[in-house]
């Protein structure tokens, strides 16, 4: 009985630091067409906001491919529509470009670590090709929930960003 108390131990032990599903599991999950339900920053202080560049009614979508190429694609709906698309003003293009924010490229899944990687092949923001986009990832009641630390922005603590599957109707 001795000797089979270290083996269950050992067993035990390895079985909790095992990761909860493995990568193939969370690309199962992951692929298809994701629709955004809302962004979220929580500031210093406390208090939470919409990302501002998408505002309280942002649209967008997140889409996985299984050979392990993404696309994401935010806007704010929002911003103001253009007098004369054919003619539009430095203004009207500013205010689209601030309240549009899309990239693609491949991804990566890190089960350990619980983050998806996205590597921008192509960007709205020219700094973010050839970067590394650090996505930490959980799934609650079936929504993608993509959230971290803030690193760039001094005011803002947190950013969560919630996306549920699209579906055809």
């Amino acid at each position: 009985m001795k000797r089979a108390l270290p083996v269950v131990m050992w067993f035990l032990l390895c079985a909790a630091s095992a990761p909860a599903q493995t990568e193939s599991e969370v690309r199962d999950r992951i692929v298809g067409t994701w629709k955004l339900v809302s962004t979220e920053e929580v500031l210093k202080d406390g208090t939470k906001r919409p990302m501002p560049s998408f505002g309280p009614h942002g649209k967008g979508f997140l889409m996985y491919q299984r050979d392990g190429y993404m696309c994401a694609d935010l806007v704010n709906p929002d911003r103001p529509k253009w007098a004369d698309p054919v003619h539009t003003t430095p203004e009207e293009k500013a205010a689209t470009a601030d309240g549009s924010f899309a990239y693609c490229g491949r991804y990566e899944i890190d089960v350990k670590l619980r983050q998806i990687v996205h590597l921008p092949e192509v960007a709205t923001n020219p700094g973010y090709v050839g970067s590394r986009q650090i996505r930490p990832y959980t799934f609650d009641n079936g929504r993608l929930v993509l959230g971290d630390v803030e690193k760039e922005d001094p005011e803002v603590a947190r950013w969560k960003i919630v996306w549920e599957k699209a579906e055809a109707k």
